[in-house]
């Protein structure tokens, strides 16, 4: 998919909400310790929930403050993705006419300022600080590059929630981190369902084998990424397992591209799996 630019963009219409007994009745739905838990105020506009693939957009200067050696921006609404989730933040750049461009290197959820999206950034803030009284009109660009690989790396954690469970293990998802440098899904093990020894070797490389050939298939069958708000909560579902998340995705799983199970550990009851994409 290209990258979308713009200049301005109506408001929305908040997405039709569906109900939890509306899903079919195989679903299943996952909630690991970074889900979504719930409804969350949000006074910044999040527009990376609407398309992963919103590469540059305009937004409205709200507010600039400094917090120790950081510069912090907050905009009316924003593309860029806040780090967390098990997400990294996504990177950029943000320009205004008559001003210096500024580098954007962090992106997070403000602690102090509920429901305000904060954007860390270098460059000359001199002129950036008297735009603020004015409401200066600003052009986010995302490095969309980092986007899609944070989005394949993100979804591929969801889908192999479903080939677990496929190769009938009945783990619950804890813990996704969906970083480049290590991602993995940490499971809580059950006695329910398939059983594995974590002291038999040849076991586990049998797993890790089973579960590459799954994410294959899947990957290969191309299921589409659904996301819909189910009782307030933004939910993406892969094939029938659906999770709260706020995170970026993509459109369908055949994105994703080849997905190398690296290991199994066992870790104080749970199962780590860790995974690599390419």
């Amino acid at each position: 998919p290209k990258a979308v630019a713009a200049t301005s963009r109506p408001a929305a219409a908040p997405p039709p909400a569906k109900k939890a007994g509306d899903a079919p009745e195989a679903s299943r739905h996952m909630q690991p310790a970074n889900a979504l838990p719930g409804p969350a105020a949000n006074k910044t506009r999040q527009l990376y929930q609407d398309s992963t693939y919103l590469f540059e957009h305009a937004a409205t200067l709200l507010d600039i403050w400094e917090e120790g050696d950081k510069v912090c921006i907050e905009l009316d609404q924003t593309i860029f993705h806040p780090q967390g989730g098990g997400q990294p933040s996504d990177i950029g750049t943000l320009t205004a006419d008559g001003l210096p461009p500024l580098e954007v290197v962090f992106v997070q959820m403000d602690k102090s300022r509920q429901g305000v999206i904060r954007h860390e950034c270098k460059g000359d803030l001199a002129a950036w600080r008297a735009a603020v009284s004015s409401k200066k009109a600003v052009l986010c660009k995302v490095d969309g590059e980092k986007r899609r690989e944070y989005a394949r790396l993100h979804s591929a954690g969801h889908l192999l929630d479903v080939a677990v469970h496929d190769l009938g293990f009945r783990w619950r998802p804890g813990k996704g981190y969906h970083f480049p440098d290590g991602p993995y899904v940490e499971y809580a093990m059950s006695d329910e369902g398939r059983q594995l020894d974590n002291k038999d070797a040849k076991a586990k490389q049998a797993v890790i084998d089973e579960l590459s050939a799954r994410m294959k298939e899947l990957v290969s069958k191309a299921g589409d990424c659904r996301v819909e708000w189910v009782d307030g909560v933004r939910t993406v579902t892969f094939e029938d397992v659906s999770c709260g998340c706020g995170g970026t995705h993509v459109s369908h799983a055949g994105e994703i591209g080849e997905v190398v199970i690296k290991k199994l550990q066992a870790k104080q009851g749970n199962m780590r799996v860790s995974y690599s994409i390419n």
